[in-house]
């Protein structure tokens, strides 16, 4: 009687033995198969700018590796993300093989959430080779096998193609946030500050100098001291790998100590080891007995310091593809990247924590966005320009909306403009948007702000909308999908009936009356059309011309002659000689606009105005940029703004003498 009660009393303890038994097995089983079939292997549900397809798109995308020792023939196997196998499928075409130890990429066709979901692989009898559940994952991070076909899973960064063991592990995401004492902002003084974390039982670690808490924060124990930090050594403003300027010595980064605002970057960290998303917390203080920064709009950005300024892929500086170019000997056909800096596309984002205060330091925007290098031969400037984008993978809507200086933006994108060439006033290009904001040509809305990079003054900047297909729909009511931009070698026909005749007056009237020379043309030469045509005013498939970039030599010579140079250029000539009133039209849009858009009365004001507002800033850029004295600042801005004021004083005369001229010869 005495075995039966022992059963009895360690039934649940057999039972639990019997039980792993037989899961053990279960999973025994599990791996032979999984060891004979192609496996799942990497999963990315939110692609930036990892992996770039053939068309030059950033699509989710799905890895299998074959551990086998023998080629197996995919043809009809299915990928889905439902128990139903005709919905959210993927079937992979005919003819499709995978070599043993090879990876096949491709991008399913159907959405996978970033949040998290469930993949099945299934051949084309309809059995079940693998499945996967992939947690929410971060943008450019991948769910993958911690070695190709392994039974262990890891969130890593992406490999695709390569091997799995290439990547480097990451922490998993998971919910919460750290919280603090005190809002973002301005405060006239310093203060202690508290971070707490979110959830119970979890630690909260910080840096203040932008970087990633991640990988090098502080252990939070005690309030952070918040204070003025503008009196401490320069650090981001002083590296000489962004530019060769500063290499080869023909510029010097700033000497003095720059004005600072402090940036704390927190995380929580679980028993588990995992990490909540980054909260950034930036304060300008005493900023207040700052005059440079009274009626400014003021726009930070926190960003990883290895992703601006590290050798393999810091965006700011030369870099490794700077020494590889070298090492080649610099070339003319060299067919890589000559600089990091000069990078393009999606590959180049990176991205950052974005804060946006107006004049009156209120902050009318924050949140994550991507950042590129913006521009062609400023890259290799000092100062650099940058695009902003908003996407749904940083946690931001597709579109964002904020208002400065009673303007109102809507963008999916935008840019941080230093001005090219006119880094003396700066202001060209705005004065062109304005005097051109009611004609056929694209303009863009501009504001002025001062930017903050890591905590450290960068400069004066505009806001300024970016020329996308976004923009275009959202001015024109035109479809985003069937538009293009055209610049002068996109172009194949010049013949005048596939341009908007009046917007192309404009443009060149406008041109001509500032004396745009230098790169115009052929630089800094873009129109835009709808490639199919709809039922719009604007979907009719012509041409129209896009202001921008006038910043090289434009409105600074009265005496240039416009009309003469451009008749030596073939579009413009050829546009004069196809339509035989074209002359005589751009003449009298010329006497029009000389007397509104771009009458002395309505721009010198103009000029004024921007002169106020922006000199205490230009001065502070001049010093950080010229290495020069404030008195030597405002001096070199105060003698190129009046180069504009005379230009529009004596363009007018130089335009008669030089329009007749013009017609007598046609």
């Amino acid at each position: 009687m005495k075995a039966p009660t022992i059963v009895r009393k360690y039934f649940h303890i057999i039972y639990g033995l019997l039980f792993a038994i037989i899961v053990g097995l279960s999973g025994l089983a599990i791996v032979r198969q999984q060891r004979s079939s192609v496996l799942i292997n990497e999963v990315c549900t939110s692609n930036v700018s990892c992996c770039e397809d053939a068309d030059g798109k950033y699509p989710d995308w799905i890895e299998l590796f074959n551990p086998t020792d023998e080629t197996v023939d995919l043809s009809g196997y299915v990928i889905n993300k439902s128990a139903d196998l005709q919905k959210d499928k993927f079937v992979i075409p005919d003819g499709t093989v995978i070599a043993p130890g090879a990876f096949y990429l491709f991008n399913p066709g159907f959405v996978l959430s970033s949040e998290g979901c469930v993949l099945n692989l299934v051949d084309k009898r309809g059995q079940y080779k693998d499945h996967v559940s992939v947690p929410a994952l971060k943008h450019d991070t991948t769910y993958s096998r911690f070695d190709d076909g392994s039974y262990v899973w890891e969130v890593k960064v992406p490999t695709p193609g390569y091997e799995n063991s290439e990547g480097d592990t990451l922490g998993r995401l998971i919910e919460g946030e750290v919280l603090a004492s005190a809002q973002p902002g301005f405060y006239d003084n310093g203060f202690d500050l508290t971070l707490k974390p979110s959830n119970w039982g979890r630690r909260v670690y910080y840096t203040v100098d932008g970087s990633d808490p991640v990988k090098y924060g502080l252990l939070y124990d005690k309030p952070v001291h918040i204070y003025d930090r503008s009196s401490e050594k320069n650090v981001y403003s002083v590296i000489p790998d962004v530019s060769l300027d500063y290499i080869e010595g023909n510029a010097t980064p700033p000497q003095y100590t720059l004005d600072k605002c402090m940036v704390v970057r927190a995380v929580s960290k679980d028993l588990l080891g995992r990490y909540t998303d980054i909260n950034t917390f930036t304060y300008f203080i005493g900023f207040d007995q700052k005059t440079a920064y009274d009626d400014i709009n003021v726009v930070s950005i926190s960003a990883d310091p290895d992703d601006l300024f590290s050798y393999e892929n810091g965006i700011m500086v030369l870099g490794k593809n700077y020494d590889e170019y070298d090492k080649a000997g610099q070339p003319e056909d060299y067919e890589g990247d000559n600089s990091n800096f000069t990078v393009r596309g999606r590959r180049s984002e990176r991205d950052i924590c974005l804060e946006i205060y107006d004049s009156d330091r209120n902050r009318v925007l924050s949140g994550n966005a991507g950042m590129r290098i913006k521009g062609l031969s400023s890259r290799w400037d000092v100062q650099k320009s940058f695009s902003v984008f908003f996407r749904k993978a940083y946690g931001s809507n597709y579109k964002e909306k904020f208002s400065l200086d009673g303007i109102d933006f809507d963008l999916h994108s935008f840019a941080l403009d230093k001005c090219g060439q006119d880094t003396s006033t700066k202001m060209v290009d705005t004065i062109m948007s304005d005097c051109m904001s009611k004609t056929g040509c694209a303009t863009a809305k501009r504001v002025p702000c001062c930017l903050f990079l890591n905590g450290e003054y960068w400069g004066f900047y505009w806001i300024s909308e970016r020329f996308d297909a976004s923009f275009l729909a959202d001015r024109y009511g035109v479809n985003a999908d069937c538009v293009e931009y055209m610049d002068w070698d996109d172009i194949d026909n010049w013949d005048p009936e596939f341009f908007d005749r009046d917007s192309l007056i404009d443009y060149y009237a406008s041109n001509i009356i500032v004396a745009h020379r230098g790169d115009w043309p052929p630089f800094n030469f873009r129109f835009w059309r709808t490639v199919t045509e709809d039922e719009t005013e604007f979907g009719d498939g012509k041409y129209r011309p896009v202001i921008f970039d006038m910043n090289s030599s434009s409105m600074m010579t009265p005496d240039y002659n416009s009309f003469e140079v451009l008749m030596s250029v073939y579009p413009f000539q050829n546009v004069v000689e196809e339509d035989e009133r074209f002359a005589a039209d751009l003449v009298s849009r010329i006497d029009s606009m000389s007397k509104n858009e771009f009458s002395p009365d309505k721009v010198l004001p103009m000029i004024n105005l921007l002169y106020d507002r922006m000199k205490e800033q230009m001065i502070l850029d001049r010093m950080r940029y010229s290495n020069c004295s404030s008195k030597e600042a405002e001096e070199s801005f105060e003698e190129s703004v009046e180069i504009i004021r005379n230009f529009y004083r004596f363009r007018g005369d130089y335009l008669e003498k030089y329009k007749d001229s013009f017609l007598n010869e046609q």
